[in-house]
């Protein structure tokens, strides 16, 4: 029988947006599973994903087990929901939660299904800051701008408005009826381009590295990932950028270095690393050889015949672990190489 979510968890979680929760979840289950889970979700969603584990400084157990039992419960109403049993779900839901906790989780989960939510980068920014952006806006802005946040923030960028402004923006928000998706788009995209500096200045709070680790492992995938987080926040995009180890950057190293990584890898995972090189790569690795180490390479290298994409980036990511903890231990300084 599904645990209920007991009282104490409920009151941390409280407030906490559902993006921070599913951040959260993400660096409790570790880089490996996590990376798995990025394979299969669309860019946008493992932007806005890494996006809000940057904002993560730390997280402690209380929290920590609140988020595990509250996923434990949304797996398992999500799977009733995709085979079809959205009732039982929802029965569930209302005997852990409570009817209004589980109507607003089945609310985010449906949130979730949909595209990338409008607004959704407000979530990140302080409430005085954002009232301090948007107070000069129309009730009408305003009103469809709170409309559009998790209920906890909206409310406390309210209380920092003057209290004429106030009076107008909660009328507005009372009766608000539908607002036109274009709208809605274009509003957000207009205090986005806004607020683009406010996003940048929040970048710095150590999870950075986090996201660089965790887009090292995804692969190809990562670049794109990159890109388009680069056209939401450049400043944001380049700090990861900064903080990630590609084997394009292993290849790039000084000599010297290569040939300390190579030393420690095994052979067969170096040709198979190598196998789609072009020529002035596979010089630069075969340059970092002995002779003898050459010629062992080489004779692994012309025996492999089809070798899959998948056992290149595996070989690959095998080559930059052993980098990785060559540059974590001193061995290999990164910064007087790039000088």
């Amino acid at each position: 029988m599904l645990d209920l979510l007991e009282e104490e968890h409920k009151e941390i979680l409280k407030g906490m947006p559902m993006i921070e929760r599913v951040a959260t979840f993400c660096i409790l289950l570790g880089e490996g599973p996590t990376v798995k889970i990025f394979q299969h979700l669309p860019k946008h969603y493992v932007e806005d994903i890494s996006t809000a584990i940057t904002q993560i400084k730390s997280i402690d157990k209380e929290t920590s087990l609140a988020i595990l039992n509250e996923f434990h419960i949304l797996i398992k109403s999500s799977g009733y929901i995709s085979s079809g049993g959205y009732e039982y779900a929802k029965e569930i839901l209302y005997k852990s939660l409570g009817k209004g906790e589980a109507d607003d989780v089945l609310s985010r989960l449906s949130k979730i299904k949909l595209a990338s939510q409008a607004f959704s980068y407000l979530d990140a920014i302080n409430p005085k800051q954002l009232a301090d952006f948007i107070k000069d806006e129309s009730p009408q802005t305003i009103a469809v701008i709170l409309a559009h946040m998790e209920a906890p923030g909206a409310a406390e960028v309210l209380m920092q408005l003057d209290e004429d402004v106030k009076v107008k923006v909660t009328m507005q928000m009372a009766t608000i009826k539908d607002v036109s998706p274009d709208v809605v788009r274009t509003v957000s995209l207009i205090l986005e381009k806004k607020l683009e500096s406010l996003l940048s200045s929040i970048v710095d709070v150590g999870g950075v590295k986090v996201v660089a680790d965790m887009l090292n492992r995804v692969g190809p995938k990562s670049q794109d990932i990159l890109k388009n987080i680069n056209g939401v926040d450049t400043l944001l995009a380049t700090k990861i950028k900064e903080n990630m180890f590609v084997f394009e950057d292993l290849l790039n190293l000084d000599n010297d270095y290569v040939m300390k990584i190579l030393q420690n890898c095994e052979t067969p995972d170096v040709a198979v690393a190598m196998k789609n090189a072009t020529s002035e790569d596979l010089e630069k690795v075969t340059s970092a050889m002995s002779q003898r180490a050459r010629d062992r390479f080489m004779e692994e290298f012309e025996m492999l015949t089809k070798v899959k994409i998948k056992d290149i980036e595996a070989a690959q990511r095998k080559m930059l672990d052993v980098a990785q903890k060559l540059i974590e231990e001193g061995v290999i300084d990164r910064e007087m190489d790039e000088q």
